[in-house]
């Protein structure tokens, strides 16, 4: 056998075996056993094993569907380095005397596997979380192996690790948006209560809106929530949106009923007094008319010209009261639909990985052609929570818009807040359990 076949199956020969799970949130520690079955024995001085571990991050984007001999647009990132440095037993050394050149050992004895214990715990700075978006484009994400190398042994092994997203303490609690905004001569206040601003996928946003309006000429009709995800281009076109996916819409109406006067009539408000006293003295005057004609001459005439301003002054009080309505729905004096308090339910695709995933061959993520990186692994679905990288970014948001409807123009307010998304307890209690190793 030569030297070279004997370094290619040493290689292999180095495993790594986590405890428990692959799925790991920054600041968790990652616990396993290093093993090492010496078929071929190991140039060593004295009995120290030196191990060498790393966090590669590989964040990435391509052309779908196209053939590829090397990744060209990927940067790579080691996010974390350690060592470990393993004294060898008695039992260890007990077969394998013979440190100082390669010589082959017959037969293998699985009982003597060297295991060596390990913990390393992730850090929280610089670490972006495993990520997937493809579309009939563009296939783009990061990835992350776990990296093992020991010295004297002349081996290395990887194994790719799934990494939640960063816990961002500041969305736990719940949280109260007050917005104030001028409107014209008036102002309007939007409210907004959110029990959580952290959420996984298949949960129920629940949010509290409450509309508080001191408007002049206007009022507030209509109420419309959007929750959706962005995926822009950060460092391949900068600023750049790549994709822009709405969730769910939902739109609530409110004081239609009351808007019953055109603009017409809103407008010819001040001269609706003179307007009904002039219909009124004609209703007055056909009125005589009709009920004097059976009387004499100068009854009749009397008659007559008596319902003229009896037809003005019932004209002009018609006139007075149907301006005040038009004048209080015009300035919105009645504060009886002051506002909306209303429950928004927006219920979320599923966007989770699922079981196929677990294959053992699939668990390393990166596929390698010599030292060359070729491919990755594409999940079952996209997974893409909130993430700034060095290609691309992604965020969530919901957005509130208050339509103002007034006499001639309309106008809206927004409000938008970003929610965070793959931070749950039952989230992250899912997915340690489907990487479960």
């Amino acid at each position: 056998m030569k030297k070279e076949d004997i370094y290619n199956e040493i290689i292999t020969k180095l495993e790594i075996k986590i405890d428990d799970t692959l799925f790991y949130i920054p600041g968790e520690t990652i616990k396993g056993k290093i093993n090492i079955n010496p078929k071929y024995q190991m140039k060593i001085n004295g009995t120290t094993l030196h191990l060498t571990f790393k966090i590669m991050q590989y964040e990435f984007w391509d052309y779908s569907n196209q053939e590829i001999q090397e990744l060209k647009n990927i940067n790579i990132t080691t996010v974390q380095t350690g060592e470990l440095i393993y004294e060898l037993k008695k039992e260890d050394l007990s077969e394998h005397k013979n440190f100082e050149n390669f010589s082959i050992i017959e037969k293998e004895d699985e009982n003597k596997i060297i295991s060596i214990p390990f913990e390393l715990k992730i850090n929280e700075e610089n670490i972006l979380p495993t990520f997937q978006y493809d579309d009939k484009t563009y296939f783009l994400g990061i990835r992350h192996l776990l990296l093992v190398e020991c010295k004297e042994y002349n081996s290395s092994n990887y194994i790719g690790l799934f990494i939640g997203k960063k816990r961002n303490k500041d969305f736990i609690e719940s949280k109260e948006i007050i917005e104030n905004y001028m409107v014209g001569l008036g102002s309007l206040e939007i409210k907004v209560a959110y029990p959580t601003l952290s959420y996984k996928f298949d949960e129920v946003i629940n949010l509290d809106i409450e509309t508080n309006p001191n408007l002049y000429f206007k009022k507030v009709t209509e109420i419309e929530q959007k929750f959706y995800r962005n995926i822009h281009w950060v460092g391949y076109m900068k600023n750049t949106l790549l994709n822009k996916t709405i969730f769910h819409t939902q739109k609530y109406e409110l004081n239609k009923e009351g808007n019953e006067y055109g603009l017409i009539a809103k407008i010819n408000a001040p001269l609706i007094p003179i307007e009904y006293s002039i219909i009124g003295a004609v209703g007055g005057l056909f009125k005589g008319l009709s009920e004097n004609i059976f009387e004499g001459p100068i009854e009749y005439v009397v008659g007559t010209i008596a319902g003229i301003p009896n037809g003005i002054i019932h004209g002009i009080k018609e006139g007075f009261s149907t301006q005040k309505e038009i004048v209080k729905e015009v300035l919105n004096l009645d504060k009886n639909t002051k506002g909306l308090n209303n429950n928004f339910k927006t219920k979320m695709n599923n966007d989770d990985i699922d079981e196929e995933l677990l294959n053992e061959s699939l668990k390393k993520f990166v596929y390698f052609k010599d030292d060359k990186i070729v491919g990755f692994i594409k999940f079952a679905k996209d997974i893409t929570p909130p993430v700034e990288g060095y290609y691309f970014k992604c965020d969530f948001n919901i957005k509130i818009e208050v339509l103002i409807s007034g006499i001639i123009l309309n106008r809206n307010r927004y409000l938008k807040t970003q929610i965070d998304m793959y931070d749950s307890e039952k989230y992250i209690a899912e997915m340690k359990k489907l990487l479960k190793s």
